[in-house]
């Protein structure tokens, strides 16, 4: 009866820490404003330590981009010159201003690209 109770408690204290996980998960998510997976950004595992596109199980959907489904914007290629030469200045939320007046994208989609543009996903 004993090792029951300890089981048992030990499957309850699993399950408050993995809800309470998840449930700091979505906080953090929701303060950092984005959503999906989490973005590599070349942490302590680099980008190299990552499962790329395709792999661990998931599938890869023809035509959109690995985070949050979402397609490359296509973009013109004097618009991606003036947005690397913008970002190699440091002069980032210009040329997310720029990529958005000459795409007609909305901002959140001109941040995402030159982001995608700062990466060297896009382009």
């Amino acid at each position: 009866m004993s090792l029951l109770l300890m089981v048992l408690a030990l499957l309850g204290a699993l399950v408050v820490l993995g809800g309470g996980g998840l449930v700091l998960d979505r906080l953090l998510r929701e303060v950092e404003g984005r959503r999906g997976p989490p973005r590599d950004d070349g942490g302590p595992g680099g980008p190299g330590d990552r499962v790329g596109p395709g792999e661990g199980g998931y599938t890869v959907l023809e035509g959109a981009d690995r985070e949050g489904g979402r397609a490359s914007p296509d973009v013109p290629a004097p618009t991606l010159a003036r947005v690397r030469e913008l970002l190699a200045l440091g002069r980032g939320v210009e040329a997310v201003r720029v990529m958005r007046d000459e795409t007609g994208m909305d901002q959140h989609t001109a941040r995402d690209a030159v982001e995608d543009v700062r990466r060297g996903r896009l382009g």
